[in-house]
Parts: C-alpha cells; structure tokens; sequence
C-alpha cells in the first residue's frame, strides 16, 4: 500500500458532497499518538481547502494545544482520554478537545515571554498567533478548548 497522494476512489451512487464534515477522535494522552493526529489534521485541513503552508500551520497549532492537554492537565500520564471533535463547514474549520485533567492555571496561560532564552513555553503564543479564534471553558465534562480557523476569502470562490 502506498502513501502517495491519490484521487479518492469513485463510490457507486455517491455524487459529490457539499457541506459541513465531522470527524471524531478519542485518543489516549500518550504522546506517541500525536503523529497520527498530525496526519490526520493536515489532511482534514487540505480537504477544507486550506494550502499546505496552512495545514502545516494549523497542524502546529493542534499539536501544541494537545500536548499542552498531556502535560499540564494530565500531567504527563499517557493512561487517560482525550476527545477531539473536527469539524469544517463553509470557510472554517474547528478543533474541539475535551479533557477530564487539571483546570488551566491562568497564571501561568502565554505567561513565557516571547523574547526570553527558555525553549518551552510558547505553545500558546503560537495557537494564538496560528488560529481566529481559541476558546478554553472548564465545563461540566471537564476542559474543553475550541480553535478556530477561517479559510481566507479569496479561497471561498471557487
């Protein structure tokens, strides 16, 4: 089997589908599984029409947010779940991650200066600056963070 790029397969009765896409995941907060999210978010990107600079982008953005999730809310345990939701829908593409970790510590959210010599923390400055729109809320099931992403206008027409 090959990895190579290939046009989808034709489906017997199936025309061509316009509308809002769903795909969910549940993964366990073991970061070896952060490849197969990454494949899979850059080619969820692509197929929402995001170019490949900016699936590469938003890629960065949604491995940091769940590696954020990993270390700070389960702290660094690889035993315990992680439910994300994708969704495109005419120009926008969300991230929805829900975890049943530690709340975020609001003092220490974007708290690493961008010009400081530390390698670590800047993972939120980067979502910040990669994504629209970054919502995190503790709710009933626990934490849960929305990302955003508009599809830049002149990629709208067709």
């Amino acid at each position: 089997m090959s990895c190579e790029k290939q046009s989808p397969p034709e489906l017997p009765g199936c025309q061509e589908a316009n509308g809002p896409l769903d795909f969910q995941l549940r993964i366990l907060s073991d970061p070896r599984l952060l490849a197969v999210v990454r494949c899979t978010v850059a080619e969820f990107a692509a197929v929402s029409g995001f170019k490949e600079d900016q699936c590469r982008s938003i890629t960065l953005a949604v491995d940091e947010a769940l590696s954020n999730i990993i270390r700070h809310a389960y702290n660094n345990r690889r035993d315990q779940e992680i439910e994300m939701r994708l969704h495109a829908d005419i120009g926008c593409l969300e991230f929805t991650f829900v975890d049943r970790g530690e709340p975020l510590d609001r003092s220490k959210y974007c708290a690493q200066p961008l010009d400081a010599v530390a390698l670590g923390g800047r993972g939120t400055h980067l979502i910040r600056q990669i994504m629209d729109e970054v919502v995190y809320e503790r709710v009933s099931e626990g934490n849960r963070l929305r990302l955003k992403k508009y599809l830049p206008p002149a990629r709208l027409t067709p």
